[in-house]
């Protein structure tokens, strides 16, 4: 079953020991430099929690604040290919805070999830695209 959930309010997650990772990548703006300001780098970390009706989800939680417009979500395996979209771009993420945005009720042990975020930076407004990969643990 495919769930997308978008949280409308950042969500704190209890994380399930032994589904979760360390993974974390660094993007950066994949336009250029614009005049000496930020560099437009953020970092993400993914882990597995629960949401408020104990489903199993994918969350993310970036080093900074964001905006975040869409995660592009991979798992070859189970021939998951999808675009995510927020329907509110202005929303912004705050550091530190796992937010939920995908259904990982078909994570299995040792699987590959790929995701990539995009988004501007909260403060600055700079555009980002993050790859992350993830090891189901």
């Amino acid at each position: 079953m495919k769930k997308i959930i978008i949280a409308l309010l950042p969500l704190l997650f209890l994380l399930v020991n032994g589904c979760n990772s360390n993974d974390t990548a660094t993007g950066t703006n994949p336009f250029g430099g614009g005049g000496g300001g930020g560099t437009g780098n953020v970092t993400i970390q993914i882990a597995i929690g629960q949401d408020d009706q104990g489903a199993n989800v994918f969350a993310f939680n970036p080093s900074v604040a964001v905006k975040l417009t869409s995660a592009l979500v991979v798992q070859a395996q189970l021939g998951i290919n999808e675009t995510v979209n927020n329907p509110n771009p202005d929303q912004v993420f705050n550091a530190g805070e796992y937010i939920g945005f995908y259904s990982a009720n078909q994570a299995q042990v040792g699987q590959q999830w790929s995701f990539t975020f995009s988004g501007t930076l909260a403060q600055g407004g700079q555009a980002f695209t993050v790859p992350v990969n993830y090891t189901v643990q």
